[in-house]
């Protein structure tokens, strides 16, 4: 069975053994999802729709690239479920680990959404089905 999160306008579907964090007393809304093993997870950042979008991506490629030394990154364009994101993907070393990042923008009717999802790159295509599926989730009307 999914467990379910719904709160101040975010409501998805999650593994029920995937651990919740909720940051969400603040602005962006921030809840991220970590796998039992912690090796990968998926972070939603919900912004009001007004938000400069590009300077925000940018202020976390900055923020990426100030923490990883062989930081690679390339754009990205992702349909997930009938919405269109935009961002980038990013491989870089933590520790001996190769890990992929994706950093998608997706937009709603009433927010903006900047989607954080990050494994092991060996296990990343794995993850990004559960990734998707939990996206599509928040997604859906």
């Amino acid at each position: 069975m999914p467990a379910t999160y719904d709160k101040l306008g975010l409501n998805f579907m999650y593994p029920e053994n995937w651990k919740l964090i909720d940051e969400t007393e603040s602005l962006p809304h921030v809840v991220t999802l970590e796998a039992p093993e912690g090796s990968c997870t998926w972070t939603v950042h919900a912004y009001p729709k007004n938000v400069d979008t590009d300077e925000i991506l940018k202020e976390s490629i900055e923020t990426l690239e100030q923490t990883y030394d062989d930081l690679e990154i390339s754009p990205l364009i992702q349909d997930v479920g009938e919405t269109e994101g935009q961002g980038i993907e990013a491989m870089f070393y933590c520790l001996d680990f190769l890990i992929r990042a994706k950093l998608l923008w997706l937009e709603t009717d009433d927010k903006n959404i900047l989607l954080w999802t990050q494994a092991e790159d060996r296990d990343f295509d794995d993850q990004d089905i559960i990734f998707q599926a939990i996206t599509v989730s928040m997604l859906r009307p």
